[in-house]
């Protein structure tokens, strides 16, 4: 089968600022990113990629079994990067050809011959355009992510669904010390330690520990949750539900109701609930978020030039890849961080920092690009990995258009 998964531009500018050293397909809701869930659900096919231009050659690099943005497309079924998608409903869009399936006024997919393919790619392909109007239309039901804090909300029954994926009650290298609450919900991947005095509650949902994970002594872990793959837990870390920990990180302190993309550190004392938090970050001694404001109004956030009411009582904070905060650093509810910042200081940040910002008790300077470069390189040495040139430039595109950051 040929599955073409595809962002549209404007809707993944929505998901800034992870969005904007990543394709949307690549962001991380419940146990997987969106791509890999739909890899789950049809493992035997073939898939074609459409992404931003500017992301061509970073994706490529980082999905080299795929095509990206190709040329020609033959018949294949269309899947909406940001869609959490499930396998009864892609069999029933299978089954209706040359069809265009919509939630709500969002194109969610399509499936479509050859000639009706090839149409779209000539009109500007997914990431521009929608295809030929005169098509069949179908309303279907799927949760779509529209904006970061959507994927937060649905992140804890995501990860619940996504535990048909896993061996749940199937725990490996658990001694009789470490306390299991409802063991059945339970998945510990092989390779991993759970040191004495652990507890794991999967009472409320489903805990789900990756391959070559450590977790120490005295950490409390509330399901729904997943921690990704060669995770490091720290002793006494409080982690609660409906949370994401991607590959590669160190955790500490407490996370509530949060998703960390992967290779990220928060690994000391400090509270961060309702955020999504992108790669290779780095957070201080008693960095804090508020989730919450005092007078229990609904959040509002910057997104792509627009002030958008979230319509939640909770959302917290959105940090970008390679960013990093000072100890006691504090964020207000809603703030929004570009890739590439460090922020230090007391008092709370504005809440819009574009990317490569140097903000220092408030006031906001420019990142010296070479010197962003430098740090990059040492931070992903340490794990065994080098800053390619393709990133490289990323950054360098991302850097010249740093100014529209947060505006109209």
């Amino acid at each position: 089968m040929n599955i073409y998964v595809y962002e549209n531009r404007e809707e993944a500018l929505n998901l800034e600022p992870i969005s904007l050293t990543r394709p949307a397909f690549d962001l991380r809701c419940g146990a997987f990113t969106f791509l890999e869930r739909i890899r789950q659900l049809l493992p035997q096919s073939s898939f074609g990629l459409f992404v931003r231009k500017e992301l061509t050659d970073l994706t490529g690099e980082r999905f080299p079994d795929s095509d990206v943005n190709p040329d020609s497309v033959t018949d294949g079924l269309w899947l909406n990067a940001t869609v959490i998608w499930h396998r009864d409903v892609i069999d029933r869009m299978l089954s209706e050809m040359n069809t265009l399936f919509t939630c709500g006024k969002r194109l969610v997919g399509a499936y479509l011959d050859k000639k009706n393919g090839e149409e779209w790619l000539k009109k500007g392909s997914p990431v521009n355009s929608r295809p030929n109007g005169s098509l069949t239309s179908r309303e279907i039901s799927v949760d779509v992510v529209t904006y970061l804090w959507e994927g937060v909300m649905r992140n804890g029954s995501t990860i619940a669904s996504d535990g048909a994926f896993f061996d749940l009650g199937s725990i490996h290298c658990v001694t009789e010390a470490v306390h299991l609450l409802n063991p059945s919900r339970i998945h510990v991947g092989e390779g991993s330690t759970i040191k004495p005095g652990a507890v794991m509650n999967a009472e409320d949902g489903p805990i789900i520990i990756g391959e070559n994970v450590t977790i120490l002594s005295g950490t409390y872990l509330h399901g729904p949750l997943i921690i990704g793959d060669n995770c490091l837990v720290k002793a006494g870390a409080k982690i609660y539900g409906n949370t994401t920990v991607g590959p590669g990180c160190k955790i500490g302190g407490e996370i509530t109701a949060s998703v960390f993309q992967s290779w990220s550190n928060k690994q000391h004392d400090g509270f961060i609930g309702h955020a999504y938090i992108g790669e290779w970050v780095n957070l201080g001694a008693d960095t804090n978020n508020s989730d919450l404001k005092n007078n229990y109004s609904t959040i509002k956030v910057t997104v792509n030039g627009r002030v958008v009411d979230t319509g939640q009582l909770f959302v917290g904070l959105f940090l970008g890849d390679h960013s990093k905060t000072g100890i006691n650093t504090m964020f207000n509810t809603g703030t929004s961080v570009g890739p590439a910042s460090s922020i230090v200081g007391y008092g709370f940040p504005p809440k819009v920092i574009p990317p490569f910002s140097w903000v220092i008790n408030g006031n906001i300077r420019t990142l010296l690009f070479e010197k962003f470069l430098e740090t990059a390189r040492v931070v992903k040495k340490r794990r065994g990995q080098s800053l390619s040139s393709v990133e490289e430039q990323c950054f360098r595109r991302l850097f010249d258009d740093r100014s529209t950051y947060g505006s109209s």
